[in-house]
């Protein structure tokens, strides 16, 4: 699961706005997807070039560029010179460690935005850094190139013409990806949400002597998706109150309501996390208590044999005389005393509810 962070030490000494990449190679060559729409026609393409998207800066239409595949510095870098990007802002498309943010220019505005997507097959959480820049009349997204993403409804919803993405303009798009990537955030917490659950079950019937493991990997999970859905609540309430002539006050609400959607997210994530530690409280009492129990067995058997030692002892100590030695029953007598000592002892830790 790509969660630790990519080496930076190729980023040292160089100065703020060097393209370098930061992560690691997912495609051979990166792949260009555009969606140009209006209310009344779409068209959808794939380019090999980027120069054929520089027309898109004087469309009357509405664009939504999507670009998977990040390794190659010198593409990312025509993109940026193309559609006049800051150097600042292309630094962070590079960079796939960077923290979810909302950065506003002069004409169009940046997020960096973590998409997740949960692996069936590894039962693990993988993320891919997605950016958005979103100007007047274009949206371009990048992303690293991971097998599948979650835009699948958006594209679907592009087809059809009664859809209200068509109606509006580049905001309403924006806000449109980014809920998608919320929506998929609260799938994957509610998933494992359901598997937290199911643990508190095992560590009924079983004693919990097999869900160690399981506890300790869920609450890696879900440590890393509270660190994914935090900033990207800060980034969200940024949109929200952002001043941008780009966003149209119908796009607003919409916004309001993808805050309440991140926040239902992260108290989810803290709910989580309540339950995992409450679990690893009671595994861990359980297993004291059974240690409790398995020294109380321990200490009876200690106690009750000690006397028994100690008469056992007297009669193997080397004095000459010992009137009992010539008794004919001198034997089984002496098991006798053991064994009604001993039984005498169990019986007095019974009464006190010691056993």
């Amino acid at each position: 699961m790509p969660k630790i962070l990519e080496t930076q030490e190729n980023k040292k000494g160089k100065p703020p706005g060097d393209l370098t990449f930061v992560g690691s190679k997912q495609l051979d060559r990166p792949t260009v997807e555009v969606f140009d729409y209006s209310e009344n026609q779409i068209e959808s393409l794939e380019i090999d070039h980027l120069k054929e998207l520089s027309y898109l800066k004087d469309s009357k239409s509405v664009s939504w560029v999507n670009i998977e595949g990040l390794h190659d510095v010198g593409f990312i870098q025509e993109l940026g010179e193309i559609f006049d990007l800051h150097p600042l802002l292309l630094e962070d498309t590079l960079n796939t460690t960077q923290r979810p943010k909302f950065e506003e220019f002069d004409d169009y505005f940046f997020i960096a935005v973590k998409m997740l997507t949960y692996n069936d097959h590894s039962d693990e959480i993988e993320m891919e850094h997605t950016s958005f820049v979103v100007a007047k009349n274009y949206v371009i997204t990048i992303q690293e190139g991971r097998p599948g993403d979650v835009f699948k409804p958006i594209r679907e919803r592009l087809q059809r013409s009664t859809s209200k993405i068509r109606s509006r303009g580049t905001d309403y798009l924006a806000y449109s990806l980014l809920d998608v990537i919320v929506d998929n955030y609260i799938s994957i917490i509610e998933g494992f949400g359901e598997k937290i659950e199911r643990l508190e079950e095992k560590l009924i019937d079983d004693d919990g002597t097999d869900v160690s493991e399981e506890i300790n990997r869920y609450k890696k999970e879900i440590n890393f998706l509270r660190k994914t859905v935090r900033p990207t609540r800060e980034l969200a309430a940024m949109f929200w109150k952002c001043e941008s002539d780009i966003i149209d006050e119908r796009t607003v609400p919409y916004l309001n309501d993808l805050i309440d959607n991140i926040a239902h997210a992260s108290e989810s994530i803290e709910t989580y996390q309540i339950m995992l530690n409450d679990q690893l409280h009671i595994l861990q009492t359980q297993i004291s208590n059974r240690l409790n129990e398995i020294l109380r067995v321990l200490t009876v058997f200690s106690v009750v044999f000690i006397p028994l030692t100690f008469i056992a002892g007297v009669y193997g100590t080397n004095f000459k005389y010992f009137p009992e030695l010539e008794f004919q029953y001198a034997y089984p007598v002496f098991w006798g005393i053991l064994i009604t000592t001993a039984g005498l002892m169990l019986l007095y830790f019974k009464r006190k509810r010691w056993l």
